[in-house]
């Protein structure tokens, strides 16, 4: 897709979003007119209206809807938050322009006239509007001109990527090509807003995604050139991902059907990351059809290995009360069913330790690209 065609289908996303804010407007009026009940339907977002999908392999959100009514004392505030927010991302898609969450709180934050009521009074109340917009309209945030913060993501290796950067003026979008194989240290930035409008995957010649957790561990991987030797994508979340690292991944794996493996710390919280990437998030479970790769495998690091590759007991972290109630919760988990899963829990609760990646090094600082990760790839000992 060229730049002109990106640019044609942005503008097309942006007429689109515009539209169904007007509809979505115009729905509220209309039954204030018909029924004289001012009041918009939100789609449930609590743990309740949360399901497991077994067919899709994927954390979905059910279809309970709930009625915000604007003249009831529990819903006027939310009400007014929803609508202010509205009107906020109204003018940014129609002026070109992206902000930030903690703009957006900002730009609808006053005092009520004639009242000591701010209209938001945390950046999370006007976070969550932005997130029942997204339910409502059917347009991610991102497309709504909307981003968290800077990007925590980055990537290597053989793709070649477009990034469309809007003129704020209404001039000319600039393209901005990149090589995964010829960038620095740092890598790719993935950019907080990482959809098919603003970022077009041109070529990719890997064969396969490898999701590393950690930043520090990202960087032995691209030092390495473990990308080049092993021809592949290397990508980092940085810890926790971001949703921009996940739709990436997402992308790389449905728009070129490549194998994503994922690589965390041996702990509850590493194990949990890898689901995230894999099945989505309960917060987020609206967004899992965009952002949840399902048939991602995990490729370490487990307790299992451990023993199999003859750690010393150096490297042995000893579990805390958290660790064990983490892991505890995750076991009901019905994402974290397989058998293979529970083995592991059960030998992490036995033996009572975790362990980081950084214990290859206690072997030599390449271990985890020249022994670990190739005999890992080798064998196929993946984790559902």
């Amino acid at each position: 897709m060229s730049g002109d065609d990106l640019s044609k289908t942005l503008r097309e996303t942006d007429q689109a979003i515009l539209r169904r804010l007007r509809e979505w407007a115009e729905k509220i009026v209309r039954n204030a007119q018909t029924e004289k009940r001012v009041y918009m339907e939100v789609p449930v977002r609590t743990f309740s209206n949360v399901y497991y999908d077994e067919e899709k392999g994927i954390i979905q959100m059910g279809e309970r809807v709930a009625k915000r009514e604007f003249l009831n004392v529990g819903h006027a505030k939310k009400f007014l938050q929803t609508s202010l927010v509205a009107a906020a991302i109204k003018d940014l898609v129609a002026e070109g322009i992206t902000t930030s969450l903690r703009d957006v709180y900002y730009r609808i934050k006053h005092t009520i006239p004639g009242t000591k009521e701010n209209t938001v009074d945390d950046q999370r109340e006007s976070d969550k509007a932005i997130e029942d917009l997204e339910t409502m309209l059917g347009f991610v945030r991102e497309q709504m001109h909307v981003f968290s913060k800077g990007g925590k993501g980055k990537l290597a290796g053989p793709v070649q990527i477009e990034e469309i950067v809007p003129d704020p003026d209404g001039g000319k979008p600039r393209v901005v090509e990149t090589d995964g194989e010829d960038v620095g240290m740092g890598g790719w930035a993935i950019p907080p807003i990482a959809e098919p409008e603003r970022v077009q995957i041109k070529k990719v010649e890997a064969d396969f995604v490898l999701v590393v957790e950690k930043d520090a561990v990202w960087t032995r991987f691209h030092e390495d050139r473990f990308w080049d030797k092993y021809n592949c994508i290397i990508v980092t979340g940085s810890g926790q991902p971001d949703r921009a690292t996940r739709r990436i991944v997402h992308r790389l794996h449905y728009e070129f059907k490549l194998p994503v493996y994922v690589m965390t710390d041996a702990d509850p919280w590493g194990w949990y990351i890898y689901s995230v990437y894999k099945q989505g998030s309960i917060n987020l479970s609206y967004l899992s059809p965009t952002l949840a790769t399902p048939d991602s495998r995990f490729l370490g690091l487990t307790i299992s290995d451990y023993h199999e590759f003859k750690f010393g007991k150096e490297v042995k972290i000893k579990l805390t009360d958290q660790d064990r109630k983490r892991l505890k919760e995750m076991r009901r988990y019905p994402w974290f069913k397989h058998k293979a899963w529970h083995n592991e829990f059960d030998l992490m609760e036995k033996e009572g330790f975790k362990m980081e990646l950084e214990a290859t090094s206690s072997k030599y600082f390449r271990y985890i690209t020249k022994e670990y990760t190739p005999a890992k790839l080798e064998s196929k000992k993946f984790l559902p």
